[in-house]
């Protein structure tokens, strides 16, 4: 009897003792050592080996104090928990292999990626080693990070799958897939940020209607979220629907807490869009002006900014001010090539054409100076400057004196040149070949005049206006 009684005092001794073991440490103790992390006193150190010791077996513990010394970037500490936890669950416990894997992960995304592995292969139902395999192993491989994915898939049936596939697809700016992945996600199952992702990526997929339509379905759960009237801003101005963009730009600039959005240059820009869209140009220098006040990392915003202005005078006819500010868009574009050039030299034919007198010749001889600088910087823009040289000399030739014959012999010695001649070619010396024939025609030169005519009619075979001419210097010249 005495024997049984101090078996039943041993196993209840027993008892107390796992009792102890298994609560060995407690949840105030993580609160605990946070609070010491973040103040950190002047025996910490010893402090902190106090702690992990009282908690030694304790692995749930282990890997909290571990995530804490984590995110207080203390690596050190964070793997000596996380190893300790570990060796206490016979090296199976995927708490701490993840957090072993966020450790390497700051410096080794090869082995977090071991890691993660290791945590799945401990417990294969615990999607977060899979989400974090996926997020590092995608910088190696996406195809891979998704196949892992779809392990989860299997295990976890009810976990959103497609929505980590759609993240982590736009993450690697692999759109086409990313768009995919979300689009099989339910719409009210959508998150916030999964209604970014993929509206942006049908943004960068130049999918501009779609995009419009997924961000408004964001805004309709989120009216003031700033990002996505952002979104809805830009597309709406890529779509040329005006109006709906300066709606957007208005909640952004006035209704959107101050608080959870910093204005960029890029929004004043997308404001003065949509502004220039709707025909407000003076509201919308005004913005493309505010932009420019903005501190810019790409100085190419710049470039397109006074861009922007340049089209909003040019559309108010102020030609004086459109070509100044587009002389500002070339200096401020470091990789501007011919077509940008070309596009100041379009400005000043057009601010000659709408003067009259001295103005509009020294306004034409400014024209064609830009062109023949064309020549100079790009030689192989040289048949469009001539083409345009050409054009801007006949304007000024009123008298038919030659002014620009030089040039259009020149274009068509060049064209002559060709392999074949394509429809731009033709248009070219269609011009060419007009302004010759008029200018022979007053010299009295017949011959010629019958010849650039013929060349006009080879040009326009089915012309009647153009049969009735080369009769007419055929009896000419007869």
């Amino acid at each position: 009897m005495k024997t049984m009684k101090y078996f039943m005092m041993g196993a209840m001794l027993f008892g107390c003792s796992l009792g102890t073991m298994a609560q060995d440490g407690t949840s105030a103790d993580v609160d605990a050592l946070k609070s010491m992390i973040k103040n950190k006193p002047a025996d910490y150190d010893k402090q902190v080996k106090n702690f992990i010791s009282k908690n030694k077996k304790n692995a749930e513990n282990l890997v909290a104090f571990g995530r804490a010394f984590f995110e207080a970037e203390d690596s050190i500490n964070a793997r000596e928990c996380a190893n300790k936890a570990l060796s206490l669950k016979k090296n199976d416990y995927a708490p701490a292999y993840i957090l072993l894997g966020d450790v390497a992960g700051m410096n080794n995304g090869g082995e977090a990626a071991k890691f993660y592995e290791q945590a799945i292969y401990s417990d294969p139902k615990n999607p977060e080693s899979y989400r974090k395999y996926a997020i590092i192993y995608s910088k190696v491989s996406p195809e891979g990070a998704v196949a892992k994915l779809e392990e989860l898939r299997q295990e976890v049936p009810g976990y959103p799958v497609d929505r980590l596939i759609g993240h982590i697809s736009y993450t690697q700016l692999r759109y086409a897939t990313a768009i995919e992945a979300f689009s099989k996600v339910a719409p009210e199952d959508l998150t916030r940020m999964d209604y970014i992702e993929y509206a942006m990526a049908n943004y960068n997929g130049r999918q501009y209607a779609k995009a419009l339509e997924i961000v408004k379905n964001g805004l309709a759960k989120e009216p003031l979220n700033a990002t996505m009237n952002r979104i809805a801003m830009l597309c709406s101005n890529e779509t040329k629907q005006y109006s709906d963009a300066l709606e957007y730009a208005k909640v952004l600039f006035t209704k959107v807490s101050k608080d959870s959005v910093t204005f960029t240059d890029m929004d004043y820009q997308n404001y003065g869009k949509a502004l220039y869209g709707n025909g407000q140009y003076e509201e919308a220098i005004a913005k493309y002006k505010e932009a420019l006040s903005q501190p810019a990392d790409d100085q190419s915003m710049h470039a397109d900014l006074y861009r922007g202005i340049s089209d909003s005078y040019k559309s108010m006819k102020d030609f004086p001010n459109a070509i100044e500010s587009y002389q500002s868009y070339l200096n401020a574009k470091a990789d501007a090539d011919a077509t940008d050039h070309a596009g100041l030299g379009l400005l000043q034919t057009s601010f000659a054409r709408s003067l009259e007198g001295d103005a509009r010749t020294e306004a034409f001889n400014k024209a064609d100076q830009i062109w023949a600088d064309l020549i100079t910087k790009f030689p192989d823009a040289e048949e469009y400057a001539l083409w345009q040289r050409g054009r801007v000399n006949a304007q000024m030739d009123t008298e038919l004196k030659g002014q620009a014959k030089e040039h259009f012999d020149r274009l068509i010695q060049l064209i002559s040149a060709h392999e074949e001649v394509d429809d731009t070619d033709k248009s070219r010396l269609f011009d060419a070949y007009s302004y010759l024939m008029r200018y022979n025609v007053k010299q009295k030169n017949s011959a010629a005049a019958l010849s650039n005519a013929e060349k006009l009619l080879e040009l326009q075979p089915e012309d009647v206006e153009i049969k009735k001419v080369v009769d007419a210097l055929k009896k000419a010249a007869n």
